[in-house]
């Protein structure tokens, strides 16, 4: 299951535990703690990752803590074994080699062992056929999209595909984006300042927030993840086409670049039905005090007699990708006004001159990505 909607099943699992919504018996237990597994194994380097979480039932809330100290394994059918690591500055994260790539038709799965005994396997899945994105277009809309919270409309930029299915067979897809902007500010310290690489009280109050500069202004990126949820069949274009068809949007608010990749995942029928049912219980089209479908327990299990269970998905999917890049100015349109734009910069005092901070964390990279002018 791709990365960004583990954060969406969260949401549901929280949802469940505050509400009326019932599990399906007899998947889980409310109470009972369990660990939480997300990703996927993908046939692109770069393109697989795990999330591994453990449930803590607070009083009234359902709250989860990220495990650094898991062992985890992708194993192939055939045997092949390679060992993920820890992904250093994003807790709770795993990644294989940077050169690893599952192939199409082979069969792989994960397992994951905990300090506790515990160890978690996913189900054998086989790398689909990879899928076909045509192309990618953007379109600014200075209306585009209402926000109710807000109440009124948004400046954003739509993010279109052009798709193809062979129509061999049935296929099931997720459309997903992601995107980089660059980066002055790397670092924000609220009701305190920036020293030795962390915010700490200041000794003189200085109102809500001070600013720090990247230590290359000119050379820190950020990525963002789109999170949508938008899983589909080929039932409407199956050995056909689909064109212009509307994955996201992106709202306007600042000038400068806009680095945007479209991504469309090859999925198994059994990943569709996770992130499907999912996605309609975030959106509401369950209708009401619905139940959690059977699907959404994932196709992880619990190898040993420990009694923690085992919550997630763990997909093997293809990918392709299309990215263009745009340039947001004065001749695009009126950026949003909702969020303070503003750099406050701690001032110099003296000698002194506030610490720069690096480009890390958050998805920050000083490695332009592929595509950026």
């Amino acid at each position: 299951m791709p990365r960004d909607a583990g954060i969406f099943l969260l949401l549901v699992l929280q949802v469940v535990f505050t509400s009326c919504i019932e599990p399906t018996e007899p998947d889980f237990q409310l109470g009972k703690p369990f660990y939480l597994i997300e990703g996927r194994i993908a046939d692109q380097p770069g393109r697989s990752q795990l999330t591994v979480r453990k449930s803590e039932f607070r009083a009234i809330s359902l709250e989860f803590t990220e495990v650094t100290d898991a062992t985890v394994l992708a194993v192939e059918a055939a045997g092949t074994q390679v060992q993920w690591q820890s992904e250093a500055g994003e807790a709770g994260s795993y990644r294989p080699p940077p050169e690893f790539a599952a192939a199409t038709g082979e069969q792989w799965f994960v397992r994951v062992s905990f300090p506790d005994g515990t160890v978690a396997e996913s189900s054998l899945e086989t790398v689909p056929p990879p899928p076909q994105l045509d192309g990618l277009r953007i379109e600014f809309a200075q209306e585009g999209r209402y926000d109710e919270g807000r109440d009124r409309f948004l400046p954003v930029f739509r993010i279109l595909v052009d798709a193809s299915d062979e129509g061999a067979r049935a296929d099931y897809y997720q459309w997903d984006f992601r995107y980089w902007e660059r980066r002055a500010i790397c670092k924000s310290c609220y009701f305190g300042v920036y020293r030795d690489g962390k915010c700490v009280p200041a000794v003189i109050p200085n109102g809500d927030r001070y600013d720090y500069l990247c230590l290359d202004v000119d050379s820190c990126y950020q990525v963002k993840p789109g999170g949508v949820l938008n899983y589909v069949t080929d039932a409407g274009f199956s050995g056909g086409s689909v064109r212009g068809q509307e994955i996201g949007d992106i709202e306007f608010i600042e000038y400068g670049g806009l680095l945007v990749e479209a991504i469309q995942y090859g999925l198994t029928e059994e990943a569709y039905a996770y992130g499907k049912g999912t996605a309609d219980l975030i959106n509401g089209s369950g209708g009401l005090n619905p139940t959690i479908p059977a699907a959404l327990t994932g196709n992880l299990r619990n190898t040993t007699d420990t009694e923690r269970d085992i919550l997630g998905y763990v997909a093997v999917v293809s990918v392709d990708t299309r990215r263009r890049y745009i340039e947001r100015d004065l001749n695009t349109g009126t950026p949003s006004n909702s969020f303070d734009r503003s750099n406050r910069i701690e001032p110099p005092v003296g000698f002194f001159v506030p610490p720069r901070a690096p480009c890390a964390g958050e998805g920050r990279t000083p490695f332009k990505p592929t595509g950026w002018p």
